[in-house]
């Protein structure tokens, strides 16, 4: 029988969060291997932790949540635990409502119909790619700089 369960697991502070994509992809190899299919992921950032864990007094927090056979959740648990770098986890059973499915569906579809007015209402050059937009060059920066230094300067 599949259970609804969330994950959260806790990584220490001393790698930027771009270099926990390689235990983020390794966490979701491990659900989807065991049988599993992964419905949030959530990055919940960085914070200071209670107390010190191995040293680490900042830690990144990562949520999950996935479906998974019942049997496998001893499998995933001891894959974890395995993880080089993962401070803690903890896995725990969650009971998930048609209405909280429905809520975060029509929720999900405001914040895309919000971002879409939000694009439409925007000129056509605000949404130019950054390369497009005009650039300072050097030589008009250098001509500026001039043109304020030779202004009246006052020495005391």
């Amino acid at each position: 029988m599949t259970n609804h369960y969330e994950l959260l697991y806790l990584m220490p502070a001393t790698q930027t969060e771009e270099e926990l994509g390689p235990v983020r992809d390794e966490v979701k190899r491990l659900i989807t291997k065991l049988g599993g299919a992964i419905t949030l992921e959530n990055s919940m950032g960085k914070h200071k932790l209670a107390y010190p864990i191995m040293h680490a007094r900042y830690g990144y927090y990562l949520l999950y949540e996935f479906d998974l056979p019942g049997e496998q959740l001893k499998d995933l648990n001891r894959e974890l635990g395995l993880l080089p770098g993962l401070l803690r986890h903890q896995v725990v059973r969650r009971e998930v409502s048609v209405a909280s499915l429905k809520r975060r569906a029509e929720r999900t579809e405001r914040v895309a119909a919000a971002a879409a007015r939000a694009h439409a209402a925007l000129p056509a050059e605000a949404v130019k790619p950054a390369d497009e937009k005009d650039k300072i060059r050097l030589e008009d920066l250098d001509d500026k700089l001039d043109e304020l230094l030779e202004g009246d300067i006052k020495m005391v």
